[in-house]
């Protein structure tokens, strides 16, 4: 039996036409009539743009031809992107190792092929639109200012970057970025337990600031530069305490040895990093030793306002041992002391009458009052 199709094809549309099983023919827009049987006709929209379909593989392989003449062809090779602009804005990302077909018709199809591996990096003005596309293989990061980056490809380093956006393929190479903070910063050491050389159980807090100004080095030569300086300062700490008594420490508690903290600038400028002050922040002794301390300090001010006391009456004996010397040679200075007290007395009392022990001042009874006598 002979069999009479009839096929439409929009302007929107391609149609694919398999015979037996075997790819026969694609169709572009108009009406056909096809004979035979056991024919299938795919019809695809071309607002799809993309063909994935099964004989995709075969017709790169076998129909050159049909390609060219419906088909916008991106191939990539294992080390290599392809950007893929519709209409002249960005809209998809091939992947290494790749090829795509994309039906003409649509929007203007063109492509872009990038080495991944000779360019790892992805350009500054395609950062914004491949991170807007989402899916692209690429990984994105931000140095922001103050930081530096340290890329890393494949486990190597690569070089160093300055604030800003960046992007890498990921397709050939697994890119890293390490930030790294180059701006003044403060490492704390808590609770530190440090035995003195008086054998005082004592708890430290200390407190170091460091900045890093070769961050290549600092993250190449040790594993963690932060971790080995909160080490090295915690050593020094207990190297400087550890020979001291606890007087010595309590008297100069914002300093650490100059000698140990040298050392350890030096050790850590090997490393990149250039450290600053490094000083006790509090020292926190045990509840019985506190007490102690605080009878040993409450005696030491008794101790000097007793000195104070004699001192004030050590002086003011004196003062009246010279005064009795003169008094005894000047008989006048005498009788002025005498007024000079009766006066005193005389602004405590309403009355006083004085009479024999002034005979050269007061002839007769002297009477002073407030009142008629």
């Amino acid at each position: 039996m002979l069999y009479l199709r009839r096929v439409r094809v929009g302007d929107r549309e391609r149609a694919i036409v398999i015979r037996k099983r075997r790819f026969e023919r694609i169709l572009g827009p108009g009406e056909y009539w096809l004979f035979g049987s056991a024919v299938e006709v795919e019809v695809r929209q071309v607002a799809e743009v993309v063909y994935s379909g099964e004989w995709a593989d075969y017709l790169i392989r076998e129909h050159a031809e049909l390609i060219s003449a419906y088909f916008t062809r991106v191939d990539t090779t294992d080390a290599q992107v392809a950007l893929v602009y519709f209409d002249g804005k960005l809209a998809r990302v091939v992947g290494s190792g790749r090829r795509e077909l994309y039906w003409r018709g649509g929007p203007e199809i063109t492509a872009q092929v990038v080495d991944a591996r000779s360019e790892p990096e992805v350009p500054a003005a395609l950062v914004a639109p491949l991170t807007r596309l989402g899916k692209a293989p690429v990984s994105a990061t931000v140095v922001e200012e103050g930081k530096a980056g340290l890329l890393f490809l494949d486990g190597r380093f690569a070089r160093q970057l300055a604030p800003g956006a960046y992007a890498f393929w990921t397709a050939v190479a697994a890119p890293r970025v390490d930030v790294i903070d180059l701006r003044l910063q403060t490492l704390e050491i808590p609770g530190q337990e440090i035995l003195t050389r008086d054998k005082v159980s004592l708890r430290v807090n200390v407190w170091t600031e460091f900045r890093v100004t070769d961050p290549v080095r600092a993250r190449q030569a040790v594993k963690d530069f932060a971790e080995h300086l909160y080490r090295t300062v915690q050593l020094a700490v207990r190297q400087t305490l550890g020979r001291r008594t606890l007087e010595e420490i309590l008297a100069e508690k914002t300093t650490v040895d100059e000698t140990v903290a040298e050392a350890v600038r030096r050790e850590m400028e090997g490393f990149g990093v250039r450290v600053g002050a490094i000083a006790l922040k509090d020292i926190v002794l045990p509840g019985e030793m506190r007490e102690i301390l605080n009878q040993v300090v409450a005696a030491e001010k008794q101790a000097q306002a007793n000195l104070i006391r004699r001192r004030e009456e050590t002086a003011a004996t004196r003062s009246l041992l010279n005064t009795a010397r003169l008094m005894e040679d000047n008989p006048t200075l005498v009788r002025l002391k005498e007024l000079e007290t009766l006066e005193k007395v005389v602004e405590k009392v309403g009355s006083l009458t004085v009479g024999g022990g002034l005979e050269s001042v007061l002839r007769d009874l002297v009477s002073i009052g407030g009142g008629k006598q």
